[in-house]
């Protein structure tokens, strides 16, 4: 057994690296211990990796987990997805926010920085119907922020934040604020408000973190899949709101044809428009795939408004799963995840004189007041539907439902994501490629796969000032 908390750096170091390829059970069998399965469950992989590689009891310190040294220690995992590629499997949650003492510091002086601004990180490969004891550490990366190229986004990160608590606004605080520092929820209902010093109004308890997006991003640097990946800011000192801002505001007011020619391009395509933003950046793939997006979880879109002020462009998130869609709670739920954690930036192109003229970008994201109101009604509502039953009415060659429409709110529906659709209904009823293009509902029957989507008339409100 380590000595625990007063590991200096060399000593943390080391020990991380000597646990390259071992799971917790290797490393028990190492120090010849035993631990009870009540012991294994209860706490998580990094709690038991923190105790028996480290020698370090679990605690809830103020202080970085290693004195004198101020390195805090954090066992995180990550995945391979599709193609190969791996992800961060979670966010990475560093210190509780506290409301009443924290907006009283600059970053330099910020408990957050005292805390974390030294992290030596261990990844694990998280693999699935896989006992935790037994997923292995693949990578470790001692992360000091003061030496890293985005320690000024993250400074300008933590400033939002706590500019939001001094304006009384903590209540109001979102993951998708900022771009690679966070402020997540840490708890799921009433117990976990908080008081906050500028207002009256109960805050959900937050803690600092590095978001999902921002840990992908290190995980491709630091593991793999990265040698490829494109930066916009290329050396840059800008923040990247405002490197974006440079770039864009270069080509307001020019109309499409003149940016196809400037750019050489000769297609007539539909992608035009993406594609024209992506040479404006000179990036050669597209810019949900650069560094910048990545890491902050930004989501590229080219909006076009006619002349009417009609908005062609609809907005969808991922089709999901009947049957595992129920079985969530909001709190814990994919959709809550997606608008707390997702910007979208807006590049607008507006028809004048028969003409798309470029008119410039903004960059959003859900207020999170929103979310949990209107949308986690919404959600709700879609939910008990799914398990009672959906209703369905058969007019000609349409199949009708009962899930919340474009109607049912001003913000999101449920809609399918094809044009294909496909049902197997009790009644008898049968339509198109079930194996294709449906998916069972918790009754048994069989419905078109279906996905929610933003109201067009939302996405007008956001872009309003283009219009």
């Amino acid at each position: 057994m380590k000595n625990g908390r007063q590991c200096n750096r060399q000593e943390i170091e080391s020990i991380s690296k000597s646990a390259i390829g071992k799971s917790l059970n290797d490393i028990l069998r190492e120090e010849a211990i035993t631990i009870e399965d009540k012991e294994a469950n209860k706490g998580g992989l990094g709690q038991l990796i923190e105790k028996y590689l480290f020698g370090m009891e679990n605690n809830s310190d103020s202080e970085p987990d290693f004195m004198p040294a101020g390195i805090e220690l954090k066992v995180t995992p990550y995945k391979k997805i599709k193609n190969g590629k791996l992800s961060a499997k979670e966010r990475l949650v560093l210190n509780i926010i506290d409301f009443e003492t924290e907006y009283k510091n600059e970053f330099k002086s910020s408990h957050f920085w005292y805390k974390n601004n030294k992290v030596q990180i261990l990844w694990y490969l998280w693999e699935t119907n896989k006992d935790k004891k037994d997923l292995k550490i693949t990578h470790e990366k001692m992360l000091e922020l003061s030496n890293s190229e985005d320690l000024k986004q993250i400074e300008e990160d933590w400033n939002f934040i706590i500019n939001k608590i001094r304006a009384g606004k903590a209540h109001e605080l979102s993951e998708a604020d900022t771009m690679y520092l966070g402020a997540c929820t840490k708890g799921a209902n009433k117990n976990s408000l908080r008081k906050q010093p500028f207002s009256e109004i109960m805050a959900m308890q937050r803690a600092f973190c590095l978001k999902t997006s921002y840990m992908t991003a290190l995980v491709r640097k630091y593991i793999g899949n990265y040698s490829d990946v494109e930066k916009i800011l290329k050396g840059s000192s800008q923040l990247f709101e405002d490197y974006v801002k440079n770039i864009i505001d270069k080509h307001i007011g020019k109309s499409e044809a003149k940016l196809k020619e400037e750019f050489n391009i000769n297609s007539n395509s539909k992608d035009n428009f993406s594609l024209i933003v992506n040479r404006m950046f000179d990036v050669k793939k597209g810019l949900k795939d650069t560094e910048e997006f990545i890491k902050a979880n930004i989501i590229p879109k080219t909006i076009r408004i006619e002349e009417n002020g009609r908005i062609k462009e609809s907005i969808s998130f991922p089709i999901f799963k009947f049957k595992e869609i129920v079985n969530e709670t909001w709190e814990e739920s994919k959709f809550k995840e997606e608008l707390e954690t997702t910007k979208y930036m807006f590049f607008i192109f507006r028809k004048e004189n028969g003409k798309y003229i470029f008119k410039g970008f903004k960059l959003w994201n859900m207020p999170q007041t929103i979310i949990d109101t209107t949308i986690k009604d919404f959600w709700e509502k879609t939910i008990n539907t799914l398990k009672e039953g959906v209703k369905f009415d058969i007019l000609g060659n349409r199949v009708c439902n009962n899930l919340p429409g474009i109607a049912d709110n001003g913000f999101v529906h449920v809609r399918p994501h094809s044009t294909k659709s496909a049902y197997k209904l009790n009644s008898g009823y049968q339509k198109g490629d079930i194996s294709k293009y449906a998916d069972q509902l918790p009754n048994g029957e069989w419905m078109t796969k279906q996905c929610f989507w933003f109201n067009n008339t939302y996405i007008k409100e956001i872009i309003r000032d283009f219009i």
